[in-house]
């Protein structure tokens, strides 16, 4: 699914607490993916995220298919750590993976979205494959590089499933395995955001978990779980499943509060 999610300029919905029949799994991640595929082709792209609240935000395609020139800050001087043999954790098109790729890197990707791959693929990224960060791959050899950038790093959903994320993750790294991933502290500055912080902290959530779901052309796709994770509850994350926070990088992202995450293995 990758990239940002800054609900910025976003407008209330009626409220999400009246469902009616489930879209398939997995359907929000290949909304958003067809959106970026029409967006690729030159079409006039609308899509949105929508929060369990109502709250809703455009996303902006743009930044995708930028020029490496045209990256954060953050984002360039994060890809000058990796090492080694690189994993793209919810690749999307391939903008990072595509990068590394010119630099000589031998890279893999995988995306949850048959439609990311597919465009991924046609895109020159030479191995990318459908995977899902709560079924990593081992068929893929190992890894020095895991990364997730583009507000990855809390893919997997509540903490239990970033918790058995990282662990696994771990099994197909090598020595001195690193992760670099990119996540925000939640939105208690912003007065569109601190109620849903304070919901979650009274339903006893994680303050950081959104619950979300994308809509495209009239399609609703389904609920997912993104945890966004402050820098102290990701280096207690890290230490619980064999990691090391070792560095943070601050400046230079898309927004308050983001940040990149660099994980070792300990």
């Amino acid at each position: 699914m990758r990239e940002k999610n800054q609900y910025g300029r976003a407008s209330c919905g009626t409220s999400m607490s009246k469902r009616s029949r489930a879209p398939p799994a997995g359907s929000s991640f290949e909304l958003y993916a067809r959106a970026m595929l029409d967006y690729w082709l030159g079409k006039k792209v609308v899509v949105g995220f929508e929060r369990e609240d109502g709250y809703r935000s455009a996303s902006k395609m743009d930044s995708y298919f930028a020029p490496p020139s045209k990256w954060p800050r953050m984002e360039q001087e994060a890809l000058r750590l990796v090492r080694g043999r690189v994993l793209d954790v919810g690749c999307g098109p391939g903008r990072h993976g595509l990068f590394l790729q010119k630099k000589g890197f031998d890279v893999v990707g995988i995306d949850a979205s048959p439609t990311q791959v597919a465009l991924a693929r046609i895109r020159g990224l030479a191995q990318v494959y459908p995977a899902s960060v709560q079924r990593l791959p081992k068929g893929l050899g190992t890894f020095d590089t895991a990364l997730m950038l583009g507000n990855n790093l809390g893919l997997a959903g509540d903490v239990p499933k970033v918790r058995r994320f990282l662990r696994d993750l771990r099994q197909i790294t090598r020595k001195r395995g690193r992760l670099i991933g990119h996540s925000r502290i939640p939105g208690t500055w912003s007065e569109d955001h601190l109620p849903y912080v304070k919901s979650n902290i009274r339903r006893k959530r994680p303050p950081g978990l959104l619950t979300l779901r994308v809509r495209y052309k009239g399609q609703i796709g389904d609920w997912f779980d993104l945890l966004l994770l402050p820098p102290e509850e990701l280096a207690r994350h890290a230490h619980a499943t064999g990691w090391d926070l070792v560095r943070v990088i601050w400046e230079g992202g898309y927004g308050p509060g983001d940040y990149i995450g660099i994980l070792e293995r300990a």
